[in-house]
Protein backbone atom coordinates (compact mmCIF):
# COMPACT_ATOMS: atom_id res chain seq x y z
CA UNK A 1 0.00 0.00 0.00
CA UNK A 2 2.86 2.51 0.47
CA UNK A 3 4.89 1.23 -2.28
CA UNK A 4 1.33 2.40 -4.47
CA UNK A 5 1.00 5.89 -2.33
CA UNK A 6 4.70 6.86 -3.07
CA UNK A 7 4.17 6.07 -6.96
CA UNK A 8 1.17 8.10 -7.06
CA UNK A 9 3.08 10.85 -5.00
CA UNK A 10 6.00 10.31 -7.45
CA UNK A 11 4.15 10.48 -10.55
CA UNK A 12 1.71 14.13 -9.78
CA UNK A 13 5.56 15.35 -8.54
CA UNK A 14 6.87 14.36 -12.15
CA UNK A 15 3.71 15.71 -13.57
CA UNK A 16 3.69 19.17 -11.67
CA UNK A 17 6.93 19.73 -12.72
CA UNK A 18 6.51 19.48 -16.29
CA UNK A 19 3.80 21.53 -15.88
CA UNK A 20 5.47 24.56 -14.56
CA UNK A 21 8.18 23.44 -16.91
CA UNK A 22 9.46 27.19 -18.58
CA UNK A 23 8.59 27.66 -22.07
CA UNK A 24 12.41 28.72 -22.31
CA UNK A 25 13.79 25.92 -20.82
CA UNK A 26 12.42 23.48 -23.62
CA UNK A 27 13.32 25.88 -26.74
CA UNK A 28 16.94 25.88 -25.31
CA UNK A 29 17.34 22.40 -26.45
CA UNK A 30 16.29 23.36 -30.18
CA UNK A 31 19.36 21.88 -32.13
CA UNK A 32 20.73 24.67 -34.78
CA UNK A 33 19.97 22.53 -37.29
CA UNK A 34 16.63 22.12 -37.40
CA UNK A 35 16.40 26.00 -38.51
CA UNK A 36 13.63 26.56 -36.15
CA UNK A 37 14.09 29.83 -34.27
CA UNK A 38 11.80 30.79 -31.09
CA UNK A 39 12.14 34.67 -30.02
CA UNK A 40 11.60 35.76 -26.35
CA UNK A 41 9.85 32.58 -25.12
CA UNK A 42 7.63 33.22 -21.95
CA UNK A 43 5.29 30.67 -19.44
CA UNK A 44 5.57 27.32 -19.47
CA UNK A 45 5.53 24.47 -21.89
CA UNK A 46 2.01 23.52 -21.53
CA UNK A 47 0.72 27.11 -21.73
CA UNK A 48 3.10 29.98 -23.51
CA UNK A 49 3.97 32.18 -25.99
CA UNK A 50 6.25 33.67 -27.83
CA UNK A 51 7.52 36.94 -29.99
CA UNK A 52 8.49 34.98 -33.18
CA UNK A 53 9.11 31.69 -34.42
CA UNK A 54 10.57 31.09 -37.33
CA UNK A 55 11.94 28.71 -39.89
CA UNK A 56 14.01 29.54 -42.69
CA UNK A 57 12.60 33.12 -44.35
CA UNK A 58 9.28 31.96 -42.20
CA UNK A 59 8.11 34.58 -39.48
CA UNK A 60 5.12 33.83 -36.95
CA UNK A 61 4.60 36.49 -34.79
CA UNK A 62 2.50 36.89 -31.28
CA UNK A 63 3.17 33.03 -31.58
CA UNK A 64 0.84 31.06 -28.39
CA UNK A 65 0.44 27.70 -27.72
CA UNK A 66 -1.33 25.72 -25.00
CA UNK A 67 -1.55 22.29 -24.91
CA UNK A 68 -5.10 20.19 -24.62
CA UNK A 69 -4.84 18.04 -21.79
CA UNK A 70 -7.46 15.81 -23.10
CA UNK A 71 -6.04 14.25 -26.49
CA UNK A 72 -2.93 12.81 -24.03
CA UNK A 73 -6.21 10.27 -22.87
CA UNK A 74 -6.16 9.09 -26.63
CA UNK A 75 -2.29 8.60 -26.82
CA UNK A 76 -1.91 11.98 -28.74
CA UNK A 77 -0.70 15.89 -28.12
CA UNK A 78 -2.79 17.97 -29.08
CA UNK A 79 -1.23 22.04 -29.39
CA UNK A 80 -3.36 24.81 -29.50
CA UNK A 81 -2.53 27.51 -31.58
CA UNK A 82 -2.04 31.13 -32.89
CA UNK A 83 -0.38 33.53 -34.26
CA UNK A 84 -0.79 37.23 -35.80
CA UNK A 85 1.88 38.77 -37.83
CA UNK A 86 0.59 42.18 -37.67
CA UNK A 87 -3.12 44.16 -38.83
CA UNK A 88 -2.78 43.67 -42.10
CA UNK A 89 -0.55 40.56 -42.49
CA UNK A 90 -0.75 36.90 -41.91
CA UNK A 91 -2.88 35.78 -38.74
CA UNK A 92 -4.17 32.05 -38.08
CA UNK A 93 -5.06 29.72 -35.34
CA UNK A 94 -5.93 25.98 -35.00
CA UNK A 95 -4.67 22.98 -33.29
CA UNK A 96 -1.83 20.45 -34.38
CA UNK A 97 -1.73 16.95 -33.29
CA UNK A 98 1.14 14.56 -33.08
CA UNK A 99 0.24 10.83 -32.23
CA UNK A 100 1.74 7.13 -33.47
CA UNK A 101 0.33 7.90 -37.24
CA UNK A 102 2.27 10.89 -37.36
CA UNK A 103 0.98 15.06 -37.70
CA UNK A 104 -2.16 16.08 -38.41
CA UNK A 105 -4.45 19.39 -38.19
CA UNK A 106 -7.83 20.13 -37.33
CA UNK A 107 -10.09 23.95 -37.74
CA UNK A 108 -6.87 25.26 -39.04
CA UNK A 109 -7.64 28.78 -40.77
CA UNK A 110 -4.77 31.41 -41.92
CA UNK A 111 -5.74 34.71 -43.44
CA UNK A 112 -3.71 36.53 -45.32
CA UNK A 113 -3.11 39.02 -48.03
CA UNK A 114 -2.04 37.98 -51.48
CA UNK A 115 0.99 40.25 -52.03
CA UNK A 116 2.71 38.51 -48.74
CA UNK A 117 2.00 34.86 -49.81
CA UNK A 118 3.56 35.93 -53.17
CA UNK A 119 6.51 37.58 -51.52
CA UNK A 120 7.08 33.70 -50.54
CA UNK A 121 6.91 32.79 -54.14
CA UNK A 122 9.90 32.29 -56.81
CA UNK A 123 8.53 33.66 -60.18
CA UNK A 124 10.05 33.96 -63.32
CA UNK A 125 8.69 37.34 -64.06
CA UNK A 126 8.24 39.97 -61.52
CA UNK A 127 3.99 40.31 -60.64
CA UNK A 128 2.05 42.00 -57.92
CA UNK A 129 -1.32 40.47 -56.95
CA UNK A 130 -3.67 41.94 -54.63
CA UNK A 131 -6.65 40.67 -52.38
CA UNK A 132 -7.48 38.56 -49.32
CA UNK A 133 -6.59 34.89 -49.21
CA UNK A 134 -8.12 32.33 -46.66
CA UNK A 135 -7.36 28.89 -45.92
CA UNK A 136 -9.17 26.53 -44.04
CA UNK A 137 -8.41 23.06 -43.30
CA UNK A 138 -11.26 21.06 -41.27
CA UNK A 139 -9.11 18.01 -41.13
CA UNK A 140 -5.66 17.26 -41.98
CA UNK A 141 -3.59 13.90 -41.57
CA UNK A 142 -0.06 12.40 -42.79
CA UNK A 143 0.20 9.60 -45.26
CA UNK A 144 1.47 8.38 -48.22
CA UNK A 145 3.37 10.26 -49.77
CA UNK A 146 1.59 13.18 -48.36
CA UNK A 147 -1.58 12.48 -46.76
CA UNK A 148 -4.15 10.48 -45.16
CA UNK A 149 -7.16 12.80 -45.21
CA UNK A 150 -7.40 16.26 -46.15
CA UNK A 151 -10.32 18.34 -45.86
CA UNK A 152 -9.78 22.04 -47.06
CA UNK A 153 -10.26 25.18 -49.18
CA UNK A 154 -8.82 28.01 -50.03
CA UNK A 155 -10.72 31.36 -50.48
CA UNK A 156 -8.69 33.88 -52.69
CA UNK A 157 -11.11 37.33 -52.99
CA UNK A 158 -10.94 40.65 -54.86
CA UNK A 159 -8.43 39.01 -56.60
CA UNK A 160 -5.86 40.73 -59.48
CA UNK A 161 -2.91 39.97 -60.54
CA UNK A 162 -0.68 42.79 -62.07
CA UNK A 163 2.35 42.73 -64.49
CA UNK A 164 4.10 44.84 -66.77
CA UNK A 165 2.09 43.86 -69.08
CA UNK A 166 -1.27 44.87 -67.95
CA UNK A 167 -3.75 43.65 -65.10
CA UNK A 168 -5.92 40.50 -64.96
CA UNK A 169 -9.06 41.12 -62.74
CA UNK A 170 -9.88 37.47 -61.04
CA UNK A 171 -12.17 38.37 -59.08
CA UNK A 172 -12.61 35.28 -56.94
CA UNK A 173 -10.96 32.03 -57.18
CA UNK A 174 -11.96 29.06 -54.93
CA UNK A 175 -9.99 25.65 -54.62
CA UNK A 176 -11.25 22.67 -52.66
CA UNK A 177 -8.04 20.73 -51.09
CA UNK A 178 -8.75 16.85 -50.96
CA UNK A 179 -6.94 13.06 -50.05
CA UNK A 180 -6.68 10.96 -53.48
CA UNK A 181 -5.10 7.89 -52.74
CA UNK A 182 -2.54 9.51 -50.69
CA UNK A 183 -1.72 12.85 -53.16
CA UNK A 184 -3.16 15.76 -52.49
CA UNK A 185 -5.81 16.83 -54.92
CA UNK A 186 -7.25 20.61 -55.48
CA UNK A 187 -10.09 21.46 -57.79
CA UNK A 188 -9.72 25.27 -58.67
CA UNK A 189 -12.89 27.75 -59.93
CA UNK A 190 -12.43 31.08 -60.89
CA UNK A 191 -14.77 33.40 -62.60
CA UNK A 192 -14.66 37.57 -63.40
CA UNK A 193 -15.61 39.67 -65.99
CA UNK A 194 -12.80 38.89 -68.15
CA UNK A 195 -11.66 34.89 -67.59
CA UNK A 196 -13.89 31.63 -66.37
CA UNK A 197 -11.44 28.91 -65.38
CA UNK A 198 -12.03 25.05 -63.89
CA UNK A 199 -9.24 22.96 -62.83
CA UNK A 200 -8.12 20.08 -61.30
CA UNK A 201 -4.63 19.20 -59.91
CA UNK A 202 -2.97 16.46 -58.25
CA UNK A 203 0.00 16.43 -56.37
CA UNK A 204 1.72 12.76 -56.78
CA UNK A 205 4.62 11.24 -55.44
CA UNK A 206 8.34 12.59 -55.69
CA UNK A 207 6.72 15.61 -56.24
CA UNK A 208 5.57 14.97 -59.61
CA UNK A 209 2.52 16.93 -60.74
CA UNK A 210 -0.76 16.65 -63.01
CA UNK A 211 -3.05 19.69 -63.97
CA UNK A 212 -6.72 19.51 -66.54
CA UNK A 213 -8.54 22.48 -66.92
CA UNK A 214 -10.53 25.00 -69.04
CA UNK A 215 -9.90 28.44 -69.55
CA UNK A 216 -11.59 31.20 -71.06
CA UNK A 217 -11.22 34.67 -72.53
CA UNK A 218 -14.09 36.82 -72.21
CA UNK A 219 -14.10 40.20 -74.32
CA UNK A 220 -12.95 42.44 -71.73
CA UNK A 221 -9.38 40.73 -71.34
CA UNK A 222 -6.62 42.58 -72.25
CA UNK A 223 -5.97 41.41 -76.14
CA UNK A 224 -2.35 40.50 -75.07
CA UNK A 225 -3.09 37.84 -72.54
CA UNK A 226 -6.32 36.88 -74.61
CA UNK A 227 -3.46 35.92 -77.70
CA UNK A 228 -0.97 34.54 -74.59
CA UNK A 229 -3.99 31.76 -74.17
CA UNK A 230 -2.88 30.31 -77.46
CA UNK A 231 0.45 29.58 -76.30
CA UNK A 232 -0.57 27.60 -73.93
CA UNK A 233 -2.83 24.89 -75.01
CA UNK A 234 -5.09 24.46 -78.02
CA UNK A 235 -8.97 25.04 -77.74
CA UNK A 236 -12.34 23.20 -77.24
CA UNK A 237 -15.52 23.50 -79.24
CA UNK A 238 -16.49 25.76 -77.09
CA UNK A 239 -13.72 28.09 -77.39
CA UNK A 240 -11.87 27.46 -73.66
CA UNK A 241 -7.95 26.61 -73.98
CA UNK A 242 -7.32 23.56 -73.13
CA UNK A 243 -5.06 23.39 -69.84
CA UNK A 244 -2.95 20.38 -69.78
CA UNK A 245 0.47 19.71 -67.86
CA UNK A 246 2.30 17.18 -66.27
CA UNK A 247 5.97 17.82 -64.61
CA UNK A 248 7.98 18.08 -61.42
CA UNK A 249 7.85 21.18 -58.91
Amino acid sequence: MKIKIISAFFLLYIISLLITLPASMVTGFIPAQAGVKVSNPSGSLWDGKASQVSYNKYQLKKFSWKIDWSALFSLQLKLDIKFNNGNTEMSGKGSVLAGFSGLAVENLLIDSSASEILSYIKLPVPIKATGDITLQVKQGSQGEPYCQELDGRISWQDAEINSDMGKIDLASVDIDLGCDKGQISADLKQQSEQLHTTANALLKEHQAYQLNGLIKATNKLNPTFKQGLSWIGGKDSSGATILKFNGKL
